[in-house]
């Protein structure tokens, strides 16, 4: 996962689970990436600060490249374009 990551300008952070019951460093380390809600994402440049940050909060957020994320979303509204519609003769 990290070899992915080292080449990338900027990272699109999400944060998947809650912060309920978490430990007080935890909370402030998703405070300063503005991770606040569950669901939540930001996009943070890839640095070795950050990427700490990233690291000690692991287990509550994904991480993918921008170029990634960019591509995911790409293709999900590929999907979503509208089709022609099913004529059916009779």
């Amino acid at each position: 996962n990290k070899g992915s990551m080292s080449g990338a300008a900027h990272l699109v952070v999400k944060l998947v689970r809650g912060t309920a019951g978490k430990q007080k460093l935890h909370l402030a380390t998703l405070k300063t990436l503005k991770l606040t809600k569950s669901g939540s994402q930001v996009v943070v440049p890839n640095t070795p600060s950050v990427r700490g940050k990233l690291k000690q909060v692991e287990h509550l957020v994904t991480i993918k490249t921008l170029e990634g994320y960019n591509k995911e979303v790409a293709e999900a509204s590929e999907q979503l374009k509208v089709k022609d519609p099913l004529v059916v003769k009779h």
